[in-house]
């Protein structure tokens, strides 16, 4: 009985000491607006300080991987943050609180939920480089850059969501998404095109925050770039060639045709014409006979004139 009684004695006791401890450091009022700031893997936890009680308050932040204890970080600082970056594994879960303290008082702890990592976490926007060539226009895009590990270890089965329009244009904005990170893109020659990139995750199907909005103009099209132009122009050419060529040779036949026509004369009178022909050759050829002459002359005399003169020659013709 006494024994028992020695036992009693010494659990209340204990209890008024442990209530005595936890009223010692509850004094402070907790740190309020406790958040998560996590971007691209960067871990930072930051809080308010109490109200009204600003002066001589240090603060201890601690973290709890999964299925461990917490453990603690920041201890003694003045800061309202803490980075826990560098402690964190980007597959993992954690769970982070915050208390103040000032002097031998303590504030009681305020927590978070538990954060994923790859799931919680904010991802930053891509990087968009633009080169043109001729009418095309190359996008060579790169991944987000976390502050744990690659881009590529964390998240896998990526794809860009590329949105593009013509500078001033951008209620016509055109989308496309591609797996790859260097992307042609066919466009109209000499004009300014504007590009926004984002990424989209397999992963929990996180999207980053969109890229810059980048702008570049195209120039003109390059021929050495497109040799099928060229192939197709040379055929053009010879095609319409052969077809003047054709037209020559249809226009030729037409009027051979004409001059020369399939349908033959009646044979009589085909004999007569060659008859005619024949007769008309032969006069042609024939040489004229030569003609004999001889000269005659006609001589016209008259009588004498009263004065004495002596008789006149009219007309003396040579035949």
């Amino acid at each position: 009985m006494y024994f028992g009684v020695k036992i009693y004695v010494f659990v209340k006791l204990l209890c008024l000491t442990l209530q005595g401890a936890a009223a010692v450091f509850g004094e402070l009022p907790s740190p309020t607006n406790v958040r998560i700031n996590s971007f691209n893997m960067g871990l930072v936890l930051e809080w308010n300080a109490p109200q009204n009680h600003t002066e001589n308050i240090t603060y201890r932040a601690e973290y709890k991987p999964l299925l461990r204890d917490f453990e603690v970080v920041c201890l003694n600082t003045t800061a309202h943050s803490c980075e826990f970056t560098s402690e964190l594994n980007p597959l993992g879960i954690y769970s982070f609180r915050v208390r103040a303290e000032r002097e031998r008082s303590a504030s009681s702890w305020v927590g978070t939920k538990e954060f994923i990592m790859d799931e919680h976490t904010i991802l930053g926007p891509p990087s968009v480089t633009l080169v043109p060539d001729g009418a095309d226009m190359e996008l060579n895009i790169e991944d987000p850059v976390l502050r744990i590990k690659t881009f590529r270890r964390v998240y896998n089965n990526l794809t860009f969501n590329i949105t593009y329009w013509k500078d001033g244009q951008e209620e016509k904005a055109e989308s496309m998404k591609s797996p790859l990170q260097k992307v042609v893109l066919n466009l109209e020659p000499l004009t300014r095109y504007c590009f926004q990139v984002y990424v989209l995750t397999g992963r929990f199907s996180k999207q980053s925050q969109p890229s810059i909005v980048t702008c570049e103009s195209t120039k003109a099209y390059s021929w050495e770039k497109h040799p099928w132009l060229i192939a197709l122009g040379a055929f053009a050419g010879m095609a319409v060639t052969v077809g003047v060529l054709c037209l020559i040779v249809w226009r030729c036949y037409r009027v051979a045709r004409f001059l020369k026509p399939k349908a033959t004369l009646p044979e009589h009178l085909t004999e007569f014409l060659l008859d005619q022909r024949r007769s008309f050759l032969a006069m042609q050829s024939r040489t004229q006979p030569e003609e004999v002459y001889h000269e005659v002359s006609i001589l016209f005399l008259g009588t004498e004139t009263d004065d004495g003169d002596r008789p006149l020659v009219d007309k003396t013709n040579h035949l």
